[in-house]
């Protein structure tokens, strides 16, 4: 009998060591978990206090608000599009007045041109003197009239 409550009292033993094993290892992990959290929270607190230096929560004041910057934004944008606006009319004004000198320059004579006209109107000119002067010639019959 002794034998027997022998063997359970070695089978209890051995699972009380088992459990205990078990829970030591819960244990160690539960402190290397805190021990993590712990530097954590003070990796938080060190990052917490590098903001409070870099970040003077009076001069965040002073900073532009994000919808007074989306509203100035626009603004320049609707300016940009007025300025666009009048840079094509104005190239649109001298496209036009570019066709205007063209079509003037075009309907002008050149100099060979003009040099030839005033050769041809030289020409009619002395035909038109010879004419008076074989005119004024035969004009001294009596019955011719001028």
């Amino acid at each position: 009998q002794m034998q027997k409550e022998y063997e359970k009292l070695k089978f209890a033993s051995g699972s009380l060591q088992k459990d205990s094993q078990k829970k030591q290892k819960a244990i160690e992990m539960l402190f290397e978990a805190m021990e993590k959290l712990q530097k954590e929270k003070a990796d938080e607190q060190d990052v917490l206090a590098a903001m409070d230096l870099k970040a003077d929560k009076a001069a965040l004041g002073t900073k532009v608000d994000s919808s007074q910057f989306e509203d100035d934004m626009e603004q320049v944008d609707e300016r940009m599009q007025e300025l666009q606006s009048q840079i094509s009319d104005q190239k649109d004004y001298w496209n036009k007045v570019l066709q205007q000198f063209s079509e003037a320059m075009e309907e002008k004579l050149d100099r060979q041109e003009l040099k030839a006209f005033a050769e041809q109107m030289e020409a009619c000119k002395r035909n038109l003197e010879e004419l008076k002067n074989e005119m004024k010639d035969r004009d001294t019959g009596a019955g011719i009239k001028k």
